[in-house]
């Protein structure tokens, strides 16, 4: 073969500069996703969120306030009082949500207990989301779920085991076809979805609060109180090492929804609707079966928090304050975590680790809990506008591309770049 054949042709060199270009490509832009993504985002939004909120409680604070009236003759006091209101405030919640000195890490399963319901409850919301649809109605939902799920406890006498899941699939049953009812109604009148939820809220609020005051459900009608009968104890939810099977449920129910929306067809289905419906429907989808389907999916994730609820919180017997903001607290959690499984359970985690420790704070720190709801309000406005975070912090804005399709595409390019370059050798 001549020196003149050895020579790459044009159409090999084009090969080797695009198979050089694809080895770079897994890398490119990948820290404009990283720094621009959900993560970092949803991060710096619940740090200034709390940044926030010790402003709020620095100069509400009585000896801030105090030391802030001769700052200028002694300013070191000023700040002096500040690092002592926001050190004492986060050592509390530290020691009542985490670790303390005296108990160890007991605080930590009061974190997990509280967290329980707004993962469960968050991942339904996130499974609307994820559709396009907003779906507000949790309260209503967990209400309905706490209702069957109450009635096979206490009612439906079955062995130990069997009960527990059966009054569990009750709840998921009863909140999903609660949900499923707004998906209907928007598929078949077009009726939008958050005027829906708010309705069916208040339909399943003063409804169950009549049914409870029935014989069917109540023992104590004298008393006018509207409360459920004690369920029975094979219906309760058992503890595991001191953290109740609620909290292991919820953690497989974030394993099911990252199936559901990466390995099946309707999780497919579900977010070609959420990306664009028109598309969707051109494309062959039943828009209007997804809508319902969407619904009653994230109704029986909701489901499972008002299982937690009635057989693991209220054994005893719920009132129709059984869902203690849950329903609503559950958006900010699924919006925090960006929809994603994992996402939402460190999310709800963090509103968990909040919770436990805003009543040790306000006995330890003397600052009231009443702060917590407002750095959870901050929270959501940071979170609901993201532009406004990567205004403040000057974030690239995001590609778009997931991490593994940008290497799974960079994958099939080079060996598309190597093939051509091989026949291109061969053939000279």
């Amino acid at each position: 073969m001549s020196e003149a054949n050895l020579t790459p042709t044009p159409t090999a060199q084009a090969s080797e500069k695009q198979l050089d270009s694809v080895e770079r490509s897994p890398w490119h832009e990948v820290w404009r996703d990283i720094l621009g993504g959900n993560v970092i985002r949803s991060i710096l939004a619940v740090l200034l969120a709390i940044l926030v909120g010790s402003l709020i409680v620095v100069f509400t604070d009585n000896r801030v306030g105090q030391a802030m009236g001769y700052f200028f003759s002694r300013p070191g006091d000023t700040f002096a009082a500040m690092g002592s209101v926001i050190g004492s405030a986060y050592q509390a919640m530290f020691e009542g949500a985490i670790f303390n000195p005296r108990t160890g890490f007991k605080p930590l399963l009061s974190t997990l207990t509280f967290a329980t319901p707004l993962i469960a409850a968050g991942l339904g919301l996130a499974v609307s989301f994820r559709a396009g649809l907003f779906n507000i109605g949790g309260q209503g939902q967990i209400l309905a779920g706490a209702l069957l799920a109450s009635w096979v406890g206490f009612a439906m006498p079955m062995p130990a085991g069997l009960h527990v899941i059966v009054a569990i699939f009750a709840a998921m049953a009863g909140a999903a076809i609660w949900a499923a009812i707004v998906g209907w109604l928007k598929a078949q009148t077009g009726a939008h979805e958050v005027i829906l939820t708010i309705m069916l809220n208040w339909i399943a609020f003063f409804g169950i609060t009549f049914l409870l005051k029935q014989p069917l459900f109540n023992n104590d009608r004298a008393s006018g109180n509207p409360k459920s009968k004690a369920i029975l104890e094979t219906a309760v939810l058992p503890n595991i090492g001191g953290v109740t099977l609620g909290f292991f449920l919820v953690i497989l129910a974030a394993v099911v929804f990252w199936w559901i929306f990466d390995r099946s067809t309707i999780g497919f289905r579900i977010r070609a609707v959420g990306i664009n419906p028109n598309a969707a429907r051109t494309a062959g989808i039943n828009v209007n079966m997804v809508t319902i389907i969407t619904m009653a999916i994230s109704g029986a994730f909701i489901g499972i928090a008002s299982a937690t609820q009635a057989l693991g919180m209220f054994p005893s017997g719920f009132t129709p304050g059984v869902d203690e903001g849950i329903g609503f607290s559950a958006i900010t959690v699924a919006l925090l975590g960006g929809n994603h499984p994992v996402g939402v359970v460190f999310a709800g985690l963090l509103f968990g680790a909040l919770r436990a420790g805003a009543a040790v704070m306000e006995v330890n720190a003397g600052i009231s809990r009443d702060i917590i709801p407002v750095i959870q309000g901050i929270i959501v406005l940071f979170v609901a506008a993201p532009p406004l975070i990567r205004g403040i912090f000057r974030l690239p804005k995001p590609t778009g591309i997931r991490m593994a399709d940008r290497f799974a595409a960079s994958r099939g390019k080079q060996v598309t770049a190597t093939t051509a370059r091989t026949n291109e050798k061969v053939e000279a």
